[in-house]
């Protein structure tokens, strides 16, 4: 009895069973019924392939799970020493205050006016697979400390985390002076562009301190442009400016609201509205001769030097 292995059967080595190709040369026939061991490996080689790429993006969703919790979890701590400022009570009557401490691979919720890394009723938090890359706190501290009745605090600014894994992916969380925490969502991954323009934050930028002027350069073609100046008069040690407008140009109102959430002598934050409802001209606003942003007739911005990052405010 004779059994065909259809990968293993052999082939007739006589030259009138093989079929020949239009060039004269030989073609092997093969088993209709089976595979060859290279298809099988093509085969194989493509499926893992495929299941390293879906692994790579399972895994990278899992870090940008990792990042999304990490934030809430900041945001969450920060809730949580506010809320314990604002219900404290110690035997004077006064009762305690409580803040959260920040570094790059950790923050730490502590009691007193002051972060202590000895006290050991600190609350610390590790980060693994995310950073705390960007500190950005009024008067450069490390700290959001608050205030008791209100549960204000002065510490107002924003903290930058990012994965370790892929730095693009970031997240921003920001206080106000209320002492409220939200994230605020980048406009896009280079940060230079935005559509939803009504209300823009700025970070990483110079300190206001030492620039002139605030110049709002409205574009009305075919007439000239309309350019309004405003004097920063700022001076050494000052942490606020705030100024907010409306100008004319010929004949249509344009409002344009300009201030800082952060301001010392080593950098600024900077917030600018312009709600597109109530502006229809194209305008540049820079600080002295250096762009912060563009507009549109239509809104869409577009990020000048002056600031590294541009970001829409939800």
């Amino acid at each position: 009895m004779r059994v065909s292995l259809p990968f293993f059967r052999k082939q007739s080595t006589d030259s009138r069973e093989q079929p020949r190709t239009a060039f004269g040369i030989r073609r092997l026939v093969t088993n209709p019924k089976g595979f060859t061991l290279l298809e099988l490996l093509v085969v194989t080689a493509i499926v893992a392939i495929l299941l390293l790429v879906v692994l790579a993006r399972l895994n990278l969703f899992g870090r940008q799970v990792d990042l999304d919790t990490t934030a809430q979890q900041i945001i969450s701590t920060l809730q949580a020493a506010r809320t314990q400022t604002v219900a404290s009570e110690d035997e004077s009557g006064y009762g305690s205050v409580y803040g959260v401490h920040f570094e790059i691979n950790k923050y730490v919720l502590f009691k007193g006016s002051v972060y202590d890394s000895l006290d050991p009723d600190n609350k610390e938090y590790n980060l693994s697979s995310v950073e705390i890359y960007e500190i950005n706190l009024a008067g450069g501290v490390s700290d959001v400390v608050f205030t008791r009745i209100r549960g204000s605090t002065d510490d107002t600014g924003n903290i930058r985390i990012r994965l370790t894994v892929d730095t693009s992916r970031t997240r921003t969380i920001v206080i106000n002076s209320l002492g409220q925490a939200s994230i605020e969502e980048a406009v896009s991954p280079v940060g230079t562009r935005a559509t939803d323009t009504r209300h823009l934050h700025f970070t990483s930028c110079p300190s206001l301190i030492g620039y002139t002027n605030l110049v709002l350069d409205f574009s009305s073609p075919p007439d000239p442009n309309v350019t309004r100046t405003i004097l920063l008069g700022l001076s050494p040690g000052q942490t606020v400016f705030s100024w907010e407008g409306d100008t004319d140009v010929y004949g249509s109102k344009q409002t344009i609201k300009f201030h800082t959430h952060y301001l010392d002598d080593s950098g600024s934050i900077l917030s600018i509205h312009r709600d597109r409802m109530k502006n229809n001209k194209a305008v540049t606003i820079s600080i002295d001769s250096t762009i912060v942003v563009s507009y549109t007739v239509d809104g869409d911005a577009t990020r000048g030097p002056f600031c590294d990052v541009m970001e829409a405010q939800q």
